[in-house]
């Protein structure tokens, strides 16, 4: 038993999908299909990636899903891939070897997480069994087990914390009522049914988005991809929140952003309801940075709301139904319109700069052997001597997410707010912001990049939540100020308030 746990485990921290035979990718990179062996997608992520989220939960025996099952143990080595459509997966920066395998920096299971949980929960129960032989499986017995065998890997561990005993216990209960699959059951073999197949169509992110009028990063794109394939899930968190509290929104939190921007952004508060054309911007965009200053968290809790959803809506739903924070509703009120400025007239305009820079400097630096260390070596061997390819690979891997690079500017900043005449704003002279942005831009993207070129020992989504990855640029916001001796204030600390 503990060797196939480890193979699972091995299979799932090499962030790696191997195909059980050569699989079909389109000419334009932005397709895979294939079949994979069960083993493959017991623990593909789906939530809050940065290849999308997957909006379905496992929803236990419900009627679709014990038809799954019955044609799973029916005949799970061969008809069961003919009846099933498969899954489908979205992938962030893959890296294909030899037509049989493809490594990735981030993934979502985008279709199919039904399909998943239940081959999973199989897999578990049969590690579980003694002899084959299915018993009830008291909770304690469950969870001992898993905290024995997955608590040591936080990705393992997220996947496996989603099937609740309960949901256990159902799938016990229809074995052992039904004699028929229960027989199945026994009879299977345990690495024999990890080797089967399933069908899988994988989305390559990175290629999609090239070709996009709209301005979507790969967390939008895949998660666009998610929902459109999970259509029964037909109210979003997004659409719940902002519908909800629309009037709260407007009356309080974005009250200063309104008188600002009134005649020249429009605010979404659901993707997608307004399509005319001129300047829009969704809730998200505008509450995600405040958290970055650490105004309603602990310090140590700025870092994980980086690149968050529903955590996000849940923390200001918080703050605006709790009693005696006016005085921090204010100030987050007067914070965002400065945030939403520099957003788009600093940062976003630096790193499409930097970015153009630096897709030259990294070609350079490929053709002259310089990249050979690092996870794109090998590929850059094979198309140095092509300009274009080269370009198009070079520019794949040093795509940012803004909403990676925007918090960690922000954190650094925190210190640098004032009030002036009822409005907020920096302390650095408005003639040296550019040069500022530009600096602490730059040093928190060329950090950003540096760390995915050396391989990823997790998840971007994990890296980007990480502490250490908060102190890029670090050294150039001490280097400026020094230089330029600009005020720092204690206006965060003194308007804050911890939400909990």
């Amino acid at each position: 038993m503990k060797r196939i746990i480890n193979e699972i485990k091995k299979i799932n921290q090499s962030k790696t999908i191997t195909f059980s035979e050569k699989f079909y990718k389109s000419s334009d990179d932005k397709t895979v299909m294939g079949e994979v062996a069960f083993k493959e997608i017991l623990f593909l992520d789906y939530r809050e990636t940065e290849a999308g989220s997957n909006p379905r939960e496992y929803n236990g025996l419900k009627k679709t899903n014990l038809n799954i099952i019955k044609s799973l143990l029916k005949d799970y080595s061969n008809m069961f891939r003919f009846l099933h459509s498969g899954i489908i997966v979205s992938l962030v920066n893959p890296i294909f070897s030899d037509g049989q395998a493809v490594r990735y920096d981030d993934c979502c299971l985008t279709n199919g997480n039904q399909t998943r949980f239940i081959i999973l929960i199989l897999s578990l129960l049969k590690l579980l069994s003694r002899d084959g032989k299915l018993r009830d499986i008291t909770k304690q017995e469950y969870q001992s087990f898993i905290k024995e065998h997955f608590d040591d890997s936080e990705s393992l561990r997220n996947i496996v914390n989603y099937i609740k005993y309960p949901k256990v216990t159902q799938m016990v209960k229809f074995l052992r009522t039904n004699s028929k699959y229960l027989e199945s059951f026994s009879q299977m073999h345990i690495e024999e049914f990890l080797n089967a197949r399933i069908r899988i169509l994988v989305n390559v992110i990175d290629s999609i988005i090239e070709d996009i009028d709209d301005k979507l990063d790969s967390y939008q794109a895949g998660t666009l991809i998610a929902e459109a394939n999970n259509d029964t899930q037909n109210v979003k968190v997004d659409d719940i929140f902002g519908t909800k509290h629309k009037d709260e929104l407007n009356e309080r939190i974005f009250k200063y952003f309104k008188e600002i921007y009134e005649n020249e952004v429009k605010i979404e508060f659901r993707y997608g309801e307004i399509v005319d054309k001129g300047k829009k911007v969704h809730i998200l965009t505008l509450l995600r940075p405040v958290l970055a200053t650490g105004i309603l968290t602990k310090e140590g809790d700025i870092f994980r709301f980086t690149n968050q959803r529903i955590p996000v809506y849940n923390l200001f739903e918080k703050l605006i139904h709790k009693s005696g924070v006016d005085k921090t509703i204010c100030a987050v009120s007067k914070l965002i319109p400065l945030l939403y400025k520099i957003r788009y007239a600093y940062v976003q305009p630096h790193l499409e700069e930097l970015k153009r820079n630096l897709t030259r400097e990294y070609q350079e630096k490929a053709v002259l052997d310089g990249l050979s260390d690092t996870i794109i070596g090998t590929q850059i061997s094979k198309v140095r001597n092509n300009d274009s390819d080269l370009e198009r690979l070079i520019r794949t891997n040093i795509k940012y997410n803004i909403d990676h690079i925007l918090p960690v500017l922000v954190y650094k900043i925190k210190s640098l707010f004032k009030e002036r005449d009822g409005r907020l704003d920096l302390t650095i002279p408005e003639e040296e912001r550019e040069k500022f942005f530009g600096a602490i831009t730059e040093a928190i993207y060329r950090n950003y990049i540096e760390i995915k070129l050396q391989g990823l020992p997790t998840s971007l989504t994990t890296v980007v939540r990480n502490r250490k990855f908060y102190e890029s640029g670090d050294e150039a916001y001490r280097t400026y100020k020094k230089m330029s001796k600009f005020e720092e204030t204690s206006y965060i600390a003194a308007n804050s308030h911890v939400i909990r």
